[in-house]
């Protein structure tokens, strides 16, 4: 008996509490009541019915630009030159990658005497070129997961060599290998912003 009696008093007590600040705070007690009562059926019918359709079939028409390989060759030798000594070069008759040749680079002040391709590096990136000093931009090349493996490996087995970056048969840069290149990017550095754009244009040129 003490313990309905004990249970029956807690209800007294909550339900008395619940009449005095119902008396109290009358209109603010409906208020909330009556927002309580109304969210319900907008959030469940409502906002689900609106928000499901339209946006998620609309974003997967974004196309992705797969660039072209990129060819590495060993330089042979290489030599200052003038503009009208350069080779003629056409783009849509890429050299045989089996094949030595000579090449310019991009600014055709100098000749590169090439071996046969060694490799092709793939690209997923090629960032805006950005300014380094007042007189030097960088062109930064992001390779995809095999050619960064097959870069390092190769930069670390030929310290001290001579390579080239092609393009549209020119050379695009020819670094002397320093040091194994295990980061998976590739900087080309050039002195105008003119030099560098032409470099992104041409190392992200699609496929």
């Amino acid at each position: 008996m003490s313990e309905k009696v004990d249970v029956a008093g807690r209800r007294f007590r909550i339900t008395a509490a619940w009449l005095a600040c119902a008396g109290l705070v009358a209109p603010l007690a409906c208020g909330c009541h009556s927002t309580r009562h109304g969210a319900a059926p907008t959030t469940t019918s409502s906002t689900t019915s609106s928000t499901a359709p339209a946006p998620t079939t609309s974003t997967p028409a974004t196309p992705i630009v797969k660039i072209a390989p990129l060819p590495v060759r060993p330089v042979n030798k290489s030599q200052p030159t003038a503009p009208q000594k350069c080779p003629a070069t056409d783009p849509n008759h890429p050299v045989a990658p089996t094949d030595a040749f000579t090449a310019c680079d991009i600014g055709r002040t100098t000749l590169y005497t090439l071996g046969p391709e060694t490799m092709q590096l793939g690209l997923i990136h090629v960032e805006p070129p950005k300014s380094l000093t007042a007189d030097f931009y960088d062109v930064t090349l992001i390779l995809d997961p095999p050619s960064a493996s097959a870069w390092a490996s190769y930069t670390a087995a030929h310290l001290k060599d001579h390579v080239a970056f092609i393009r549209d048969n020119r050379v695009l840069e020819a670094p002397i290998i320093e040091g194994p290149v295990t980061s998976g990017r590739i900087a080309l550095t050039t002195q105008t912003a003119e030099g560098a754009a032409q470099l992104a244009q041409l190392a992200g040129r699609p496929l």
